[in-house]
Order: structure tokens, then sequence, then C-alpha cells
């Protein structure tokens, strides 16, 4: 079972993973109506039911003078509305052991309990251990590095196509979404974990229907980045970070945090890019290099985004725009007869605050 589980949160830490306007003095052009500043004062809520539910972006449609088509969603979270944001420096939360055994396996009979060693790679790792504990109902719940864990039953099937067409705000039988939604924010309060917006996906084809909620984590009432954040400085692989539950009839089935940090300090606050200052700064990297084939982006996002520092469980926490990008180029195929289309993912992070770019393993541009 605790082979299973490393690789189960492996799989989960690399997953954890729009009126007309004329080329304005950015070079960037917009085809479709709404600028692009605009789009961040204005988004909507779904009607999924639950309280604090995930906003429906705003859609863009620009080409860049790079060439670059801009064809995305543009999600600000409501709390980074601001002119003005400062950095943070930040640190790990520890996760209470002993209450998370409380709440998730309480009465139950434990068969196994221990530690092992673990590699502290997810930011603000506090321990360089693993505490974990196995029931004799099949429940595994684990513990990593002070400020991660993870909690599965042995009904927990994971589902692997595409969520978003669950977003349907349907209710199950057993549970309305709101009262499931309360449910697991009941259980991330009593420890300790801020958590925002949250997304609901009701998965009622299987044979065991259920929920599975998405939430993001705070940090000072700021959302931490859901996207994943590369390599920096040492190659320090920065994952994205989120809370995951799924629960069915018989209760929570699957929960898990892939890290939480908390507030150290915070600086000085300075004037944020606005969307079309920082599609400026991608369109400045764009046009410093010679481009083959075409260029896309496909989803921006505003977040603060933590990033390794010397210090043992220490990050600094910048505030950046996410630009979602896909590369398509033209390559031999196998025969060598002709040429197929490659499609190649990847993304830019533009500091917030200073219009940086925060360089990452991203492959060839």
């Amino acid at each position: 079972m605790k082979q299973f589980a490393v690789v189960l949160l492996s799989v989960l830490l690399v997953l954890l993973p729009g009126c007309t306007k004329t080329v304005t003095e950015s070079g960037v052009q917009s085809t479709e109506s709404g600028t692009a500043e605009s789009t961040a004062e204005a988004l909507s809520s779904t009607e999924s039911g639950a309280e604090n539910t995930a906003e429906k972006a705003e859609h863009i449609t620009q080409t860049l003078s790079s060439g670059v088509k801009v064809d995305a969603d543009v999600y600000v979270p409501e709390s980074m509305q601001k002119s003005a944001l400062a950095e943070m420096r930040g640190q790990g939360q520890l996760i209470d052991y002993e209450e998370l055994k409380s709440l998730f396996c309480s009465g139950k009979t434990i068969t196994e309990e221990g530690e092992e060693p673990w590699e502290m790679v997810t930011p603000g790792a506090m321990e360089a251990v693993g505490k974990y504990v196995s029931t004799q109902d099949g429940d595994y719940l684990q513990r990593i590095c002070g400020n991660t864990f993870y909690y599965m039953t042995e009904r927990d099937i994971q589902d692997i196509e595409d969520l978003t067409i669950y977003e349907t705000g349907k209710n199950l039988d057993f549970a309305s979404i709101e009262e499931t939604d309360k449910t697991i924010r009941d259980i991330a309060e009593k420890l300790n974990i801020a958590v925002g917006k949250g997304v609901c996906y009701t998965i009622d084809t299987s044979s065991q229907p259920h929920y599975v909620f998405q939430y993001e984590i705070l940090v000072n009432g700021m959302p931490l980045a859901m996207f994943d954040g590369g390599s920096y400085s040492g190659d320090a692989y920065v994952p994205g970070t989120y809370m995951t539950a799924v629960v069915d009839a018989d209760g929570i089935r699957h929960y898990d945090v892939s890290y939480v940090l908390e507030e150290l300090e915070s600086g000085e606050s300075k004037k944020v890019l606005t969307l079309d200052e920082a599609l400026q700064a991608v369109d400045d990297k764009y046009n410093s290099v010679i481009m083959e084939g075409e260029y896309f982006i496909d989803d921006i996002q505003m977040a603060y985004t933590p990033v390794q520092t010397e210090e043992t469980g220490i990050v600094r926490l910048i505030p950046v725009w996410y630009f979602q990008t896909t590369h398509q180029i033209l390559v031999p195929n196998r025969s060598g007869t002709g040429k197929v289309m490659l499609p190649q993912s990847g993304y830019i992070l533009i500091n917030a605050l200073d219009g940086t770019e925060l360089l990452h393993s991203n492959g060839d541009i």
C-alpha cells in the first residue's frame, strides 16, 4: 500500500499540477470586444449552487505584434484585483498530524503506522520525513514534509477523464453541492488551512456517483498558483497547489493538499502590471527571437507563486501573470515522406510587480 501511495502522490504533484481596439503603443491588437485591462474587473460566478465556487473568466482574442495569437480566458481572483500588491515572504505551514488522524481515522483499527524518509521537494518543505498510517478498512493517510498530506480510502478510484464536462451544478441524492462544500471546508478549517474559491464536478455517470471538489489555497487572503511554477535557481521544481476532495454516499474517499504556506512578512506594495502591460512583456519576449511555426496563448491567470530560497522551508511569494502557451510546428513524419503538426505546450510567468520573466525549464521557445 505504501508503494502505491507514493506513486499516487508523485502523480498528483506532477499534475499538481474579451468595441474594437486599434493597435496600441504596446503593439497589442485586439480583434474582439473588450480590452485586456477590463477583463480583470468583470468576472461572473458559476451556477453550481456552492458558495465561493469558481468564477468564469472573461475571454479575449488578440494578436500580438510578434504574431502570437491570443485566444484565452482571463481569470484574476477578486482579492488580487488591486492597483498595488506586495511580494511576501512565506514559510511552510505545519499540518497537525494528530489532528489528521483524528479527522480521517477516528474509530478505525490502525494496522500500520510509521515514518519514512522523504525528499523535501515541495515549497516550504519542513521535514525530510513522511508519517503514515493504514487502517483495517483500507484507509491510508500520509503527511509529508510537514506541510503536505493526502488521504485515500479503499474505494478511492480517481477519474482520469476531462473533469470540466462534469461542472454541471447537479446535486446528487446523498447530499447537495452546498452541503458537501461545507463539509469539506469544515475539515480544512480544523486543519487551519485557508481555502478560497472552489469548483465542483458532479460525476453521475459511474457506478459510484460522487463529487470532486478543487479549491484554491490562500496565503494572507491571496490565492496560490494552481498552475506549475517551473524550475528556478537550483532547478527546484515548484508545482502548483490546491486542495482536492472526493465525496460519495459513504463520505470522504479522497482528500489531499500538495503544500500549505503561511506569510512571514509582507513587503512594500507596488503598482501591479495591467494585463496589457504583461502582454507587452510577452510580446517583447517573442519579438526577440526568430520564431518557427505558430504560437498561441490559450489561458491567462493571475496568482501568487512561490519561489524557493536557500533557506529551508522559506519561499518568496510573488504575484505573477501566467500565460499558457501552445507552439504548433511542422516536423517530419516517421516515414520521412511528409510532415505532421506537432503541438507543444508551455507557459510564461511574468512578475506582476516589475514585468520580468520568471525563468523556468520550459523547452525551446
